[in-house]
């Protein structure tokens, strides 16, 4: 059976999480990017010992587990840390999608890719769904969400591709496209018949 891949992707704090959420209630199956980055670099990983090789000992905690903000300030450090970082997770997380796919067996699977744009990740799905908000409202919602300064908000959603760029992934791909610039009961509403919609492809 080919399984139809779809990616959901949107800026940080622009409600993937939700939708991710909304979609799973309705049957969809469901593969999280980050919660497999997650697991790339817990201890005694690959991912992690190539890290720490690169970075030092000053991106873990003292029981040797990764410190997630002190990898965030190296990322957001310069261009070639981001890349490093990249280039030594990204295949191994890719790698894990592929095989988490292949073991589920469903006729569709949504797979969340917050950086689907930026890594040129198109060409491995059939379909992409992208969560679209304006600016300003993914600011407010991420100064809200992680307690954080706004320079570093600005720094985090600058580092990311742009509204434009993600909504361009309907050139390449069938996208639908999912605004949440207003109530969380709209954007779930919107969800559900996304899923509807998907579901009787």
């Amino acid at each position: 059976m080919t399984t139809l891949k779809i990616a959901l992707t949107g800026g940080i704090a622009c409600g993937k999480s939700s939708v991710s959420q909304v979609l799973a209630n309705s049957g969809v199956a469901i593969i999280d990017l980050d919660r497999i980055a997650r697991e790339v670099v817990k201890p005694s990983t690959q991912g992690l010992s190539a890290l720490v090789a690169h970075f030092g000992q000053g991106i873990l905690n003292t029981d040797q587990s990764l410190n997630r903000e002190a990898l965030r300030q190296r990322l957001f450090e310069s261009s070639d840390n981001q890349q490093t970082i990249e280039a030594i997770l990204h295949p191994k997380i890719l790698e894990i999608m592929q095989m988490a796919i292949e073991k589920l067996k469903t006729r569709l699977v949504v797979v969340e890719v917050p950086l689907l744009v930026e890594q040129n990740l198109a060409h491995l799905f059939d379909r992409a769904i992208v969560v679209d908000c304006h600016e300003q409202n993914q600011l407010k919602r991420l100064l809200k969400r992680d307690n954080i300064d706004e320079k570093l908000a600005k720094t985090m959603i600058s580092a990311q591709a742009g509204r434009k760029q993600r909504l361009a992934l309907s050139e390449k791909l069938p996208t639908d496209v999912l605004e949440n610039n207003s109530e969380i009961l709209s954007l779930e509403q919107k969800a559900q018949d996304l899923a509807q919609k998907l579901l009787n492809l």
